[in-house]
């Protein structure tokens, strides 16, 4: 339910504003409904990571992945007909790292307000 939430308000936002904004997205959702601090990263950083690889699919593979192999081969990655691969999965985790800790952030604001 988290993981979906986040996808779902991320995926429509993102359309209107930065990037950035799935930081307060999983911030507020992990806050609200994540019941530990691993559950509020695995779910913020899944959540993340799919829909981020699944747009980077759709806005690269209408043009043959000619951005995507360039920017690869920018950050010297391997020689192949592969690099956009590699770009999506660099930009999953990226962007799935900053949606995770700020998941798990959400949680732990929670719960310093519980004991305290």
């Amino acid at each position: 339910m988290l993981t979906f939430l986040i996808v779902i308000l991320s995926l429509i936002l993102q359309f209107f504003l930065p990037w950035w904004i799935i930081a307060p997205i999983a911030f507020a959702v992990s806050a609200w409904k994540a019941y530990s601090g691993w559950n509020a990263f695995r779910t913020s950083f899944s959540a993340i990571f799919i829909l981020w690889i699944a747009m980077g699919l759709v806005h690269s593979v209408p043009n043959n992945h000619i951005l995507a192999n360039r920017v690869g081969m920018m950050l010297n990655l391997p020689e192949s007909s592969i690099n956009w691969i590699y770009m999506l999965i660099i930009t999953g985790i990226t962007g799935g790292l900053a949606a995770g800790f700020s998941g798990l952030t959400g949680f732990y604001f929670r719960e310093g307000f519980k004991k305290a």
